[in-house]
């Protein structure tokens, strides 16, 4: 899988690097919507699944490997617990761990998904994000 940029993402990668922006925090999460988050979406329409144990995960940086044009986060896994999810969709990184304020730094659609999540299932993301 290979998370595609979103606006948001792009320039906070610009805001850092350019302008010396303080570098956020990064959370994993997994999104139930039914379409891939355009270029240009918010965190505000994206829809999670809710309760039953899920959580967005925060990726440590010591976490990231870096080849050929690609940063891969170790694989996260979440858990469904005391109730079903439903259909998860994909998955995306944000810089908030709860809620809509963070930014949107990336997003994907499961190419073999969705992912119908029952009581005690599990999703396995490996976080992908080229630089192409």
């Amino acid at each position: 899988m290979a998370g595609k940029w979103c606006d948001e993402g792009e320039n906070n990668i610009l805001d850092c690097y350019l302008k010396g922006t303080a570098r956020p925090s990064f959370y994993l999460f997994l999104y139930t919507n039914a379409t891939e988050p355009a270029e240009a979406a918010l965190m505000t329409g994206i829809t999670e699944p809710s309760g039953n144990g899920y959580a967005r995960i925060g990726l440590a940086d010591a976490d990231w490997t870096l080849a050929a044009d690609a940063a891969t986060q170790l694989q996260k896994t979440f858990t469904a617990a005391g109730g079903v999810w439903g259909n998860v969709y994909g998955y995306g990184i944000t810089t908030a761990l709860t809620g809509t304020a963070g930014k949107l730094i990336c997003a994907e659609q499961f190419s073999d998904g969705p992912y119908n999540v029952q009581d005690g299932g599990s999703v396995k993301v490996t976080a992908k994000i080229t630089a192409a």
